[in-house]
């Protein structure tokens, strides 16, 4: 029994010091401001989804040529070897909208380019060789996380300029941050992960063969973004 009221004596104790502290800080003049900041960046690295059937070319060949043909083809404009994987067929149930009898011998696969340039080589040489379930799946940019990290510090300077316009004309000062709290932050970019992009005629469209295509086009632009929001203490 004695030692149960030395623990309640301690627990209240503690919880009272807990409260006083809160208090405290409530009691703290402070001023709360958000910071944005966002920078916009040409992805570096498109993911191309690839799915070989012999579907498509309704017997004529089977998938192992058609694979062999995609590979030599993706060899000759200049697509190395490490940026051609398999994936998992099961992965591309939902991204080709295919019913399971219509991949019963197919293959897919996911290559990695660096700019829209090439992409659009990719697209017309996989048309040559009679490949036409081709989409793009995710655009990145190879320096999203440092660039991220440069996004939150300058919300965090925006945070701190839109304080001193507030207090400035009223005599005051912006002391410490007393809270930091991340609103948003993230990479906004264009989905193509909704729908299947069909390149028949992609070839004829542009007049030109894949070797010969050298026509300067681009991506839109990622945006990158973040908002901070900051309480600082007023001195």
């Amino acid at each position: 029994m004695k030692n149960l009221k030395i623990f309640l004596t301690i627990f209240f104790l503690s919880a009272g010091k807990i409260y006083c502290q809160e208090k405290n800080f409530i009691d703290k003049p402070y001023l709360e401001v958000q910071g944005k900041a966002d920078t916009l960046v040409t992805p570096d690295r498109i993911y191309i989804d690839v799915l070989i059937s012999e579907k498509d070319v309704k017997g004529k060949k089977s998938v192992e040529d058609l694979e062999n043909d995609m590979l030599q083809k993706l060899k000759n404009l200049g697509v190395e070897e490490k940026n051609i994987t398999m994936q998992d067929m099961m992965s591309n149930y939902k991204k080709f909208f295919l019913k399971q009898t219509d991949i019963q011998k197919s293959k897919s696969y996911s290559i990695l380019v660096y700019d829209a340039k090439t992409t659009a080589k990719v697209f017309i040489g996989l048309e040559e060789v009679g490949l036409s379930n081709v989409r793009i799946d995710k655009l990145e940019h190879s320096d999203e996380k440092k660039l991220q990290l440069l996004m939150n510090s300058k919300a965090i300077e925006n945070a701190k300029a839109n304080a001193v316009s507030f207090t400035k004309p009223l005599g005051q000062t912006v002391g410490k941050a007393i809270y930091v709290g991340n609103i948003f932050e993230g990479v906004a970019k264009k989905n193509y992960t909704g729908s299947t992009i069909k390149i028949r005629g992609f070839a004829n469209l542009y007049g030109s063969r894949a070797m010969e295509y050298d026509t300067n086009i681009e991506f839109e632009k990622i945006t990158i973004s973040s908002e901070i929001g900051v309480r600082f203490a007023l001195e």
